[in-house]
């Protein structure tokens, strides 16, 4: 009930000092405010402060209620505790009503940009997007590869803080979202959506799925389970995105081990369920291969682990006292 009771105070002196202020300038007024007011509450200290924004993120909706209550007007908006900016990058190729679902959800979140990247089938919905003040329209006349391949292209026009990428086929409500949104402000490097839950129990997940949980568990991640980059929706923080670049988001498997050989922070939004976009079972096994000699490469052929059963001083080698575990031949 505070923050109801203050956003209706904040909503009557903004209604008051702006009498034909229009729903867009109350929607970026009370965005600033709740972000602010956040920043205060979470106190000093940027780690605390980090950690404190995430449990505000569940009194926005009550702060907006106040708002709306005290300017009399409807804002259909989700507050979010944001320090810093944020954009959207979707691939569009199916039905015009979908998207035009999938944007409804997008534009109830405060975001600067939405990056939408169209496929061919989509190209009809062009000028219709142009007409939206925040979207970016990217167009190809050639086909992409995947929708991982066509986000990628969308990442490369954004300078945001914080990068969501979503389905541009089926919507995800602004409130789940929005949720990923946060924790990438407040320090996660990667969030996930729960993409295992959805596959369902191991035997029946199928071999795209297997791999995603052998990759992070070879690399000292078990509990991400099968969850990894790729599975929409997820968000990226811009540290992330300049450690693994853009190009290789567009394989999935390669940026997901760069992120976690990196050491970057990857963490599961257990409440933001996965859409349900399917790798092509037929690259499953090639990209996942690609990302392991990645991995070789950075952290050795054994990827760190040690090796304790070999007694190498018994055909000169270096013993069990200096050896790092690190070994050309398996």
């Amino acid at each position: 009930m505070h923050w109801r009771r203050e956003g209706a105070v904040d909503g009557a002196a903004w209604r008051s000092a702006h009498p034909e202020g229009t729903v867009e300038a109350l929607r970026d007024y009370a965005q600033r405010a709740w972000a602010e007011k956040a920043g205060r509450h979470a106190g000093a200290g940027a780690e605390a402060g980090a950690a404190d924004r995430v449990p505000l993120y569940r009194y926005g909706p009550a702060y907006a209620a106040g708002i709306r209550q005290g300017a009399g007007m409807e804002m259909q908006s989700e507050l979010l505790p944001l320090q810093g900016t944020a954009s959207a990058v979707l691939y569009a190729n199916g039905r015009a009503a979908q998207l035009q679902a999938v944007l409804a959800e997008l534009e109830r979140l405060p975001l600067q940009e939405v990056v939408v990247v169209l496929g061919t089938e989509a190209e009809p919905m062009l000028e219709t997007l142009l007409s939206h003040p925040r979207i970016v329209v990217v167009h190809s006349p050639q086909e992409y590869e995947s929708p991982h391949a066509a986000r990628a292209a969308g990442a490369r026009l954004t300078g945001a803080d914080t990068v969501l990428f979503a389905d541009g086929a089926k919507p995800c409500p602004a409130r789940m979202l929005g949720a990923l949104l946060v924790r990438a402000d407040a320090g996660k490097d990667v969030v996930l959506s729960d993409r295992t839950s959805h596959e369902g129990s191991f035997d029946r997940r199928g071999e795209a799925s297997w791999l995603r949980e052998f990759l992070n568990v070879s690399l000292g991640r078990p509990e991400l389970r099968a969850d990894a980059i790729g599975g929409v929706p997820f968000a990226l923080s811009r540290r992330a995105i300049d450690a693994i670049g853009t190009e290789a988001l567009g394989i999935p498997a390669r940026a997901h081990a760069a992120a976690l050989v990196q050491g970057l922070r990857v963490s599961v939004c257990e409440g933001v369920p996965f859409s349900g976009e399917r790798d092509a079972p037929a690259s499953a096994g090639s990209a996942h291969t690609a990302a392991w000699r990645d991995c070789l490469a950075m952290r050795g052929a054994r990827l760190g682990f040690p090796d304790h059963k070999r007694n190498r001083q018994a055909i000169g080698g270096g013993g069990h006292g200096t050896d790092d575990g690190r070994h050309p031949v398996l």
